[in-house]
């Protein structure tokens, strides 16, 4: 499976078992250059996806607040829909 088909927990539990497999040193230089290049696109493709999700999560808020501004008071006059004392 490449980095690309794998979700965002995926990426990272993959991620740890290189950084595990690393600090273990029981792997030679060349496994380990292909595990730091492998862990460098998992590490891109996570940021990918907290980025869309961040982006997301933006135009969530954007939406509800706009749908909240957008909404009068029951008699416009105050959040309680009850007329303030002084009137």
């Amino acid at each position: 499976m490449t980095s690309q088909e794998m979700n965002f927990e995926q990426s990272i539990a993959r991620l740890e078992e290189l950084v595990r497999k690393v600090e273990q040193g029981k792997i030679g230089l060349e496994e380990s250059i292909q595990s730091y290049e492998e862990g460098m696109r998992l590490l891109n493709h996570c940021r990918q996806i907290l980025q869309k999700a961040e982006l997301r999560v933006q135009q969530l808020q954007q939406a509800d607040e706009t749908q909240f501004r957008s909404q009068p008071y029951p008699d416009d006059s105050s959040p309680t829909g009850k007329a303030s004392p002084s009137e």
